[in-house]
C-alpha cells in the first residue's frame, strides 16, 4: 500500500511539474526587453525608464500586463498600447513613474495596480468604461486624470476616489472629436477648433488653457472670450472657481483692466510697479490711467460703483495702443448714442475698431446700462487680438 501511495505521489508531482511548467513557461523578446507568455501576458520588463508596452511581441498578441510584472521598477513613464485589455494585480505597484497612458482597450485594472507610485502626477485614461478593482491608486499623491470629454464626471469622481482612497486628484477633459470650425477664427487667425462629441469650441493654441470656472460653460457665447482674456492674465474670476459672467464690473475693476492692457502693449520698455500704494486696492491702477492719459484729468468716476457700458467704452477705447480700424460706422448708425451722449466718440471708436458691435441687429449700445463681466471679456479679447477677433459691421 505504501508503494502505491509513493507511486501516486510521484505521478502527481510529475503531472504538477508538467502543468505548472506549461502555465508559467515564459518567452523572452528578441530585443531582451520583455518576458511574456504564449497566451499574451507580459510578466517582466527590462527596458529603460520610458516604458512602452506593445500590443504585439515577436508575433504574439499581448492582451495583459501580468501580476507584479513591473513591481517596484525604476521607470519614469508608462505607455500601454492600444489592444492590451488588462492591467493585472500589483502590475506597477511601487514604480517611480510620473506619467501613465491607458488606452480605451484596457477594460480592467487589477487591485493595487498603481498603488504607492508616489511620483505619479498624470494619468491619461481614454475610456470611462474601464473597471477598477480595489485600491488601484492607493498611496499616490495629487494626480491629474485626463478623461474623455463625454465622461460622466460624478461617476468618474466616485470611481477614482474609491480607487485612490481620497479625493487628491483633478480632472482635465480630452476632446475626442476635434475638427476645425470654418466660420470663426481664433486669436491667431487660425480656424477655431470644435469638438463634435461635446460641443467645445476654442483656439487650437489655447486648448491647454483650461478655465477653472465652474460657471463658464463651454457652449456659452462668451467662453472663448473669457478663455482668451484669462489666458492673457487680464481678467480673473471672483474666486478661484467662480467667474460670475453676469455680474457687474466696477469702475475700479475696469480701470485695472485698462491699465493692464495698456501696460502689456507698451513698446517703450517702461517698467511700472503695480504694488498697492494707496488706501484702496485700485488706486495704483487709477493713477496709472491718469499718468498715461487713459483718463483725462477732469474725468472722475465712482470707482466702487458698477461701471456703465459708456464708462467702460471710455476706458477701453483710450487704453488701446494699437489703433486698428476695420469699420466706417457713422454715429447715426448707433440708435441710442448721440452727440450729447457721454463718451459718444469713445463708443463710436470701439465700433469702428470692431471691438463693440452692439447688443442687437440694430447695433444698440445701451450706454447707461451696467456692463457684465462676460461683455467685458469680449471687448478685452477684441482689443488684444486686433487682427483676428475684431468684427466687421455693416455701414448704413
Amino acid at each position: 500500500m505504501k508503494k502505491i501511495l509513493l507511486l501516486l505521489a510521484a505521478l502527481l508531482t510529475i503531472n504538477c511539474t508538467l502543468v505548472c511548467g506549461a502555465e508559467w513557461q515564459t518567452l523572452k523578446s528578441a530585443d531582451g526587453i520583455y518576458e511574456y507568455t504564449e497566451d499574451g501576458v507580459i510578466t517582466a520588463y527590462y527596458g529603460d525608464e520610458i516604458a512602452i508596452f506593445p500590443a504585439e511581441i515577436d508575433g504574439t498578441l499581448i492582451r495583459e500586463i501580468g501580476v507584479m510584472a513591473c513591481f517596484d521598477l525604476d521607470i519614469e513613464s508608462i505607455s500601454i498600447a492600444d489592444g492590451i485589455e488588462m492591467i493585472n494585480t500589483n502590475a506597477f505597484e511601487g514604480c517611480n513613474a510620473e506619467y501613465v497612458y491607458i488606452p480605451s482597450t484596457v477594460n480592467y485594472i487589477g487591485e493595487r495596480a498603481f498603488a504607492n507610485c508616489t511620483n505619479l502626477s498624470e494619468v491619461t485614461l481614454c475610456s470611462e468604461e474601464t473597471v477598477f478593482d480595489y485600491d488601484v491608486f492607493m498611496g499616490t499623491e495629487y494626480i491629474t486624470f485626463y478623461i474623455p470629454c463625454t465622461a460622466d464626471l460624478d461617476e468618474m469622481y466616485n470611481k477614482i476616489s474609491d480607487a485612490q482612497g481620497s479625493s487628491n486628484f483633478e480632472f482635465e477633459l480630452m476632446h475626442t472629436a476635434l475638427t476645425e470650425s470654418m466660420e470663426e477664427k481664433d486669436i491667431y487667425g487660425e480656424n477655431m477648433i470644435y469638438c463634435e462629441a461635446c460641443g467645445f469650441k476654442g483656439s487650437k493654441y489655447l486648448e491647454d488653457v483650461s478655465l477653472p470656472f465652474l460657471d463658464v460653460s463651454e457652449d456659452a457665447w462668451y467662453y472663448s472670450y473669457v478663455q482668451t482674456a484669462y489666458s492673457f492674465g487680464i481678467i480673473n474670476g471672483k474666486s478661484e472657481t467662480i467667474f460670475d459672467p453676469n455680474a457687474g464690473l466696477t469702475c475700479g475693476e475696469a480701470a485695472k483692466i485698462a491699465a493692464m492692457i495698456h501696460y502689456n502693449n507698451r513698446y517703450d520698455g517702461v517698467e511700472y510697479d503695480f504694488a498697492m500704494t494707496g488706501e484702496n486696492w485700485y488706486d495704483v491702477y487709477v493713477n496709472y490711467c491718469y499718468d498715461n492719459a487713459i483718463i483725462e484729468d477732469y474725468i472722475v468716476f465712482d470707482w466702487n460703483a458698477n461701471a456703465t457700458r459708456g464708462q467702460m467704452a471710455y476706458l477701453f477705447s483710450r487704453c488701446d495702443t494699437n489703433p486698428y480700424y476695420i469699420n466706417d460706422v457713422p454715429l447715426t448708425d448707433i440708435p441710442d448714442v448721440y452727440d450729447t451722449t457721454p463718451f459718444a466718440y469713445e463708443i463710436l471708436d470701439l465700433y469702428n475698431k470692431g471691438i463693440a458691435v452692439g447688443s442687437d441687429e440694430y447695433m444698440t449700445f445701451y450706454p447707461d446700462s451696467q456692463v457684465k463681466r462676460s461683455e467685458a471679456a469680449a471687448l478685452i479679447s477684441r482689443i488684444l487680438c486686433y487682427y483676428d477677433m475684431r468684427i466687421e459691421l455693416p455701414k448704413g
